[in-house]
């Protein structure tokens, strides 16, 4: 049986729709094959997508599962079931492990910059013609990873083929050309449920390099004005991780990052990088940035 699968700390609604619709063409391929997790799903994958027909298997361990990895290729953070002496394939749009992967498994190390896994997996199905086969609830998934991964093709590491793959799927999913404002919308009430809880699981702790300090918060919501209401939950649930910390508040209605630092050291640090200034701890920046944007940026600086 083949597994598709793919992080351990949580997924996201491009990994869930993503495993979820390989696993689809592979049995429309004749292969048998399941869409299995055993993360923590977070806030970008609602309720509405929770409850379309087609969702994740029911995982029981053979002894002849090989796995197939989507929307990650770091193989510190695979999901727990996963053997990584038989892994097939590795399907994803970040390129750190490219040459890893492709030394192992040649072709089968499907690793593209790009703006969505989930772009990667419709071109799956041109590639095997099996576009008309797409029923409209993977095409729903998909368009919602594509979505979230590119901030409503906002994002600056949004590709043409992101936005062609989106246009297709629109028409196959069959849905309101107001999809994207509804699907942000019910993230942002996903969010606003348990805002604490949320922003611990977007949380990245990592020292990347001495412009950015170690603890890295960020949500993507539709409108800026409930979690900005709220600051107070941000400072207490980042500070109990590190003194030192920063937030990306990400506002699609108006195309627009707010980054939150209490620090006087990295307010200065950031406002030198952005040639931004903070007032009362936020920097209003003039355009959506995603916080893998923000570490590329910081790291260039550094050279």
């Amino acid at each position: 049986m083949k597994i598709v699968t793919s992080g351990c700390k949580y997924i996201d609604i491009d990994a869930y729709g993503g495993i979820i619709a390989y696993s689809y063409l592979l049995n429309l391929k004749g292969i048998p094959a399941k869409a299995v997790s055993t993360s923590p799903l977070n806030e970008s994958i609602t309720p509405t997508l929770l409850n379309l027909d087609i969702k994740l298997d029911k995982y029981e361990k053979s002894n002849d599962d090989e796995f197939i990895i989507v929307d990650v290729s770091n193989k510190d953070f695979f999901d727990d079931i996963v053997d990584e002496n038989r892994i097939i394939e590795v399907i994803d749009h970040r390129t750190g492990f490219k040459d890893y992967w492709e030394n192992i498994l040649n072709k089968n190390a499907k690793i593209e910059f790009i703006g969505a896994a989930a772009t990667l997996i419709f071109e799956e199905y041109e590639k095997n013609n099996l576009v008309s086969s797409m029923p409209p609830s993977i095409a729903i998934l998909l368009l919602a990873g594509i979505l979230d991964n590119t901030l409503n093709l906002k994002a600056k590491l949004t590709t043409k083929r992101d936005i062609d793959a989106c246009e297709k799927l629109l028409q196959i999913a069959n849905i309101s050309k107001d999809f994207a404002k509804e699907y942000f919308l019910e993230c942002q009430n996903s969010i606003e449920i348990d805002l604490e809880k949320s922003i611990e699981n977007d949380t990245k702790v990592e020292k990347i390099c001495e412009i950015l300090p170690e603890v890295f918060g960020q949500l993507a919501v539709w409108s800026k004005e409930f979690i900005l209401n709220n600051k107070e939950i941000i400072y207490k649930t980042l500070g109990k991780i590190n003194d030192d910390w920063m937030f990306n508040l990400i506002s699609l209605s108006d195309g627009k990052s707010y980054i939150i630092a209490n620090s006087e050291e990295y307010k200065i640090k950031l406002e030198k990088l952005f040639n931004k200034l903070f007032e009362n701890d936020i920097m209003e920046l003039d355009n959506v940035w995603l916080r893998k944007e923000i570490i590329k940026k910081a790291r260039m600086a550094m050279q």
